[in-house]
């Protein structure tokens, strides 16, 4: 299986998605896949995540995590995401806020440990479809002109994605000031901000 779910969080909206995560006793946070040691330090905690990406693993899908020495950074790289949740943070940066993720991709993982990281991924994703709203940012190429599709171009601005999920918290702090703008990520050109007709 391979999965992406796409999001805008605000931090009380990732706060919320955390207690989620970890009302599953059984989950682990690890701060990225670079690690200073061979094993991973793990937390219950998003507060002691300091880095963009989180790692959401279950030592009931696999009781342990392989990884690679690598000599020229003297760091030590997950080598078994497969059986993990990748989770991407948004981050708030000026008035730019970019998009975050969860993924997966089990397609070389054997079925048991398969089962469970496919299960926990639909839950969460169930989650964030069932308490954030889509199809209310559209899309914004600032370097091209505003204008219909054509054979050779897609419209600009977009269409409403319905694959961008906007947490509530997030909702509101774009709707706070219309200048605020989504990014994929902090120097991307495109942006998307909120629909016009969207109020809250």
């Amino acid at each position: 299986m391979r999965g992406e779910l796409r999001f805008i969080q605000h931090s009380n909206d990732e706060r919320d998605f955390a207690a989620e995560i970890l009302s599953d006793d059984s989950v682990q946070l690890i701060d990225g896949p670079r690690w200073k040691a061979q094993n991973p330090q793990t937390f219950r905690s998003m507060e002691e995540i300091q880095g963009h990406y989180c790692i959401i693993w279950s030592k009931q899908d696999r009781p342990s995590l392989s990884a690679r020495y690598i000599q020229a950074c003297n760091d030590w790289y997950c080598d078994a995401e497969m059986v993990t949740i990748q989770f991407l943070r948004s981050q708030i940066v000026g008035s730019i806020i970019t998009e975050g993720r969860i993924a997966v991709s089990t397609n070389d993982v054997v079925e048991p440990e398969a089962k469970g990281v496919e299960r926990r991924f639909k839950f969460l994703s169930k989650f964030i479809k069932n308490n954030y709203m889509n199809s209310v940012v559209r899309w914004y190429s600032p370097d091209a002109p505003n204008a219909p599709a054509a054979a050779d171009r897609s419209a600009n601005p977009g269409k409403p994605d319905p694959h961008v999920w906007v947490g509530p918290h997030a909702l509101r702090w774009l709707c706070e000031n219309r200048i605020r703008r989504v990014r994929q990520f902090t120097n991307a050109g495109a942006y998307a901000r909120l629909i016009d007709e969207l109020s809250l």
